[in-house]
């Protein structure tokens, strides 16, 4: 229990420096480290043998993406592909869902690695540069604006994931996917929701949304989907997990598993928030 804690205590300060105290090159190096840690572990989870290889190929796919996109130019201007990459995101996370309602009874679709790697990839590479295009925002006037940015929707989650919690734990009946995740409930999806709907309009009042508050109902609308969505990357994760009969994805954070065991539901949260938002304010489609 000490370890947790103290674990969970560094890693709070680390990112809190990550968002506020690091320039914008120095917090693109942090969102790499990120991506590159979790790609590591992805690699067991999507049937490599090897951790090496699914990080080789994300890497080459990162790579070539900032070479096309420039992200150091994003804290100026956000290119129309960049957010077409992150809503790309959706796919897996919209087509995880019939997976996730057949498992376990059907899991051939992991015997196809070009598949599974491909799913991987739509995890990992909207998560970063989704990342990468919410700290941008009004960087040139406020350098914290992005930061408040990132800790906003990364806390609807924490939220979320709180009110799921005691919520599923005092009123949880009915189970969500007990094949999947056994202790999750829909009266702890619904107590989770209520409560990151809270925070989302405190976070409005403390203008922690910045410029993105400007549009209170496609805000909304966004912070809903990356509630919902946030579970479905966590019970994404577990289901990689049960197949590949790994408990941890990673031992990085001693008490506390792994990259990817700490960031599943920020994987889709990130990428959904942005493409909601985006769509709902008409910036993109």
């Amino acid at each position: 229990m000490l370890t947790r804690i103290l674990t969970a205590i560094v890693l709070i300060a680390a990112v809190l420096a990550w968002l506020f105290i690091a320039d914008y090159p120095i917090y693109a190096i942090g969102t790499l480290f990120m991506f590159a840690v979790g790609a590591y572990e992805m690699g067991p989870l999507i049937g490599f043998k090897s951790k090496l290889t699914f990080l080789a190929i994300a890497t080459i796919v990162i790579t070539l993406l900032f070479v096309v996109l420039e992200p150091s130019n994003f804290v100026l201007n956000i290119p129309e592909s960049a957010k077409f990459i992150v809503a790309s995101g959706i796919i897996v996370w919209l087509g995880s869902i019939p997976l996730l309602l057949k498992f376990p009874h059907d899991t051939k679709w992991h015997d196809y690695k070009a598949f599974s790697t491909v799913i991987a990839l739509l995890m990992l590479v909207p998560f970063a540069i989704g990342l990468l295009i919410l700290r941008a925002n009004q960087y040139p006037l406020d350098k914290n604006s992005g930061a408040y940015l990132v800790l906003s929707v990364m806390a609807l989650v924490w939220c979320a994931d709180s009110g799921a919690y005691f919520c599923g734990r005092f009123f949880g009946k009915h189970k969500m996917l007990p094949n999947v995740s056994p202790k999750k409930t829909l009266e702890g999806l619904a107590g989770g929701i209520i409560i990151a709907l809270v925070g989302m309009f405190i976070f409005m009042k403390l203008d922690f949304f910045g410029t993105y508050a400007n549009n209170p109902t496609a805000l909304t609308i966004a912070s809903v989907a990356t509630i919902i969505f946030s579970v479905i990357g966590d019970l994404v994760e577990s289901m990689f997990k049960r197949i590949a009969v790994i408990k941890d994805s990673g031992k990085i954070f001693p008490g506390h598993g792994g990259m990817l065991d700490r960031i599943d539901s920020q994987l889709a949260a990130i990428p959904v928030f942005l493409t909601v938002y985006f769509i709902a304010n008409g910036e993109l489609f």
